[in-house]
């Protein structure tokens, strides 16, 4: 006697991974059985079925979605082996199209992924991006995760080539990849961040924030970029002691879905009208990156020290690549010069400019900096003045190079180039 009938309401868990499934519901087969099918056609891995009944002893009668006859599917294999089809891997989505797409998007992904998962819709195509992925969460330090715009993540996600290299690249690649300036400097801030969080906290304590304002500014996924953009204002000499307060008074804070961001966006401003002393190249990692001072613990010290040579000999590194190889955007900034100290120098700018564009990853832009409409954060823009300026002392020492009579042997500033080298596209 057959099992009675489900009614299509009573969604019962019988699925793998202890999923809810109900009549009307698409989903697909993860293992061939042989043994299971109808007018001559066996149950594969990766068939998409549509469920048109439910019996009370666990087992499903499916219609397959495009055309065929009816198969019923034992309670064993519907709990090992059945999963919803609303949602598909990229792999098992080639060939298929839909009429709305909705694809999850992370800095992992590839970019042969990508471009499957973004076109198979017919009418609409969705990305949904992971701005804050941390890829060891049981060991990170919570709200220390640097966020990125979902432009940075997905201009990532299109250098990650995915398809079949050798084994020799693959090594190199995931050296390059560990060893990169945007690699290292998240690791940095995220350090920094953890290291200095009784620094942070104590100035938010006193700036006029309610002790559960001051949770949620932690608690915000901008908390990140806050303690950044304060460190950089610290860097400059501004003083964030008596005009964070002040920052704080300006408009309530208490209706602020975020005020964390608020309060980000607030610091960011203040940082554009109130330049401050320029920072001195002490202060600067590479010339582009704040160094951060203040940790009290050895631990965080060594590890901040470590990632600050890192970057250093990176950006050298990237520097010496460049100019070897003769790349547009380097030759934007002339010929290296002969004689040994002015060359050292012109090379430790174009290392600044260098450790820019691939914190950034504008790696493939034969522009040196890039093009101006793609900043898309006020540390990118901070970074990107630091970066422009490097560039324009560069040409100046490469002009004063060809314009002295001992080919260059001083270091000129950069309001020394003349005007064809002052307003060119960088």
């Amino acid at each position: 006697m057959p099992a009675a009938p489900v009614t299509r309401w009573n969604r019962r868990y019988l699925m793998a991974g202890g999923a809810t499934v109900g009549v009307g519901d698409l989903v697909v087969t993860r293992q061939n059985d042989r043994t299971l099918g109808a007018g001559g056609r066996w149950v594969r891995n990766g068939d998409r079925w549509t469920v048109t009944n439910i019996a009370a002893d666990g087992s499903l009668a499916v219609k397959p979605v495009k055309a065929g006859a009816t198969v019923v599917l034992p309670g064993a294999y519907v709990a090992e082996h059945i999963e919803l089809g609303y949602a598909a891997t990229a792999y098992r989505s080639q060939g298929r199209t839909l009429d709305t797409a909705h694809a999850f998007v992370s800095p992992t992904t590839t970019r042969e992924v990508l471009y499957v998962s973004a076109t198979r819709g017919r009418t609409d195509n969705r990305l949904y991006v992971d701005i804050s992925y941390d890829p060891d969460p049981d060991t990170g330090h919570e709200h220390t995760t640097q966020q990125q715009t979902a432009n940075d993540v997905l201009a990532g996600v299109l250098g990650n080539q995915g398809s079949d290299i050798s084994a020799h690249e693959a090594i190199r690649r995931a050296h390059d990849q560990a060893e990169s300036v945007a690699t290292v400097a998240v690791e940095y801030q995220t350090i920094a961040s953890a290291a200095q969080d009784e620094h942070w906290q104590a100035l938010l304590a006193r700036s006029g924030l309610t002790p559960a304002q001051v949770e949620a500014v932690r608690a915000s996924p901008a908390y990140g970029q806050l303690t950044v953009a304060l460190k950089d204002a610290e860097t400059r000499g501004l003083d964030v002691e008596r005009t964070l307060p002040t920052l704080v008074r300006g408009r309530t804070l208490v209706t602020a879905d975020d005020p964390g961001a608020v309060l980000r966006h607030r610091v960011d401003q203040w940082l554009q009208a109130h330049p401050g002393q320029p920072a001195t190249s002490p202060d600067l990692i590479a010339g582009l990156i704040t160094r951060v001072s203040g940790a009290t613990e050895a631990g965080p010290n060594r590890a901040l020290a470590e990632r600050e040579t890192s970057i250093e000999r990176r950006a050298k590194e990237l520097a010496e690549s460049a100019v070897a190889n003769r790349f547009a955007w380097v030759a934007r900034l002339g010929r290296p010069p002969t004689e040994p100290t002015a060359r050292q120098e012109w090379l430790r700018l174009v290392a600044t400019v260098a450790a820019y564009r691939e914190r950034w990853d504008i790696r493939a832009d034969p522009r040196t900096l890039g093009a101006p409409d793609t900043t898309m954060s006020a540390e990118q823009q901070r970074q990107r003045k630091r970066a422009h300026a490097a560039a324009q002392r560069a040409r100046a020492i490469t002009w004063d190079n060809r314009l002295s009579p001992d080919h260059g042997h001083g270091i000129a500033s950069p309001t020394t180039a003349p005007g064809p080298y002052n307003g060119v596209d960088l």
